[in-house]
């Protein structure tokens, strides 16, 4: 990494949570319908691994294979009402009374997902992971008394690469990433309004000049 850009800071900041529901296949990666605020989110934790085989020859290591496992994605923030709960369930909402009818049956969706975590400094990155699946929330409740306590929910997701190889890249993708210290948005709004991919993202940010060394 060159030394005239950015290298470390504080994360302190998250918002902009979005979901927009996509289908991935190897012919094309298809948006269904236009992103949506996903949650009010107070806390994100990424968990990224890299699995990995050694093999040893003659008393050391000769050779060592690895693969990045899938990214695992907990959102916890707001209570996600019934009706948009049972949208990321792939459950039926009633026409006629606006219940929720869930046969017990899972129906896999696949989504994409965006968020935005801030730095101490004032700048931020932003992310969108591109092929996601939800593995249904954590709810609580408690009786109502004399404290202020009340309750949110948590989201969790499993972020895979996509099947679809993209045009601009030639390759999978399973998440965008853009620092705004070193990235310049064409028009911020469009981070949001679309889901952002390796084959549209030069339409929205560019690079931006090197300058001088900084921490």
């Amino acid at each position: 990494m060159s030394d005239t850009v950015k290298k470390f800071g504080m994360l302190r900041g998250l918002s902009d949570i979005c979901i927009c529901e996509i289908e991935d296949s190897e012919e094309e990666y298809k948006i269904v319908g236009t992103p949506q605020k996903l949650i009010p989110a107070g806390e994100l934790t990424i968990s990224k691994t890299v699995e990995k085989a050694q093999t040893y020859f003659d008393n050391s290591l000769f050779d060592e294979v690895a693969s990045e496992a899938p990214t695992e994605l907990t959102l916890v923030g707001a209570a996600v009402r019934a009706a948009f709960l049972a949208w990321l369930e792939g459950k039926k909402v009633d026409e006629a009374t606006g219940a929720i009818l869930d046969s017990g049956d899972y129906k896999g969706k696949f989504f994409a997902i965006s968020g935005k975590r801030g730095y101490t400094d004032g700048t931020s990155e932003y992310f969108w992971f591109h092929k996601c699946t939800f593995s249904g929330a954590e709810e609580t409740g408690k009786t109502s008394d004399n404290s202020t306590d009340s309750a949110g929910m948590t989201l969790p997701f499993t972020a895979y690469k996509t099947t679809h190889k993209f045009e601009s890249s030639g390759a999978t993708s399973k998440v965008i990433k853009i620092d705004d210290a070193t990235t310049k948005f064409k028009d911020k709004a469009l981070w949001t309004a679309q889901v952002v991919t390796p084959d549209n993202i030069a339409e929205i940010c560019e690079k931006i000049a090197a300058t001088a060394p900084t921490e």
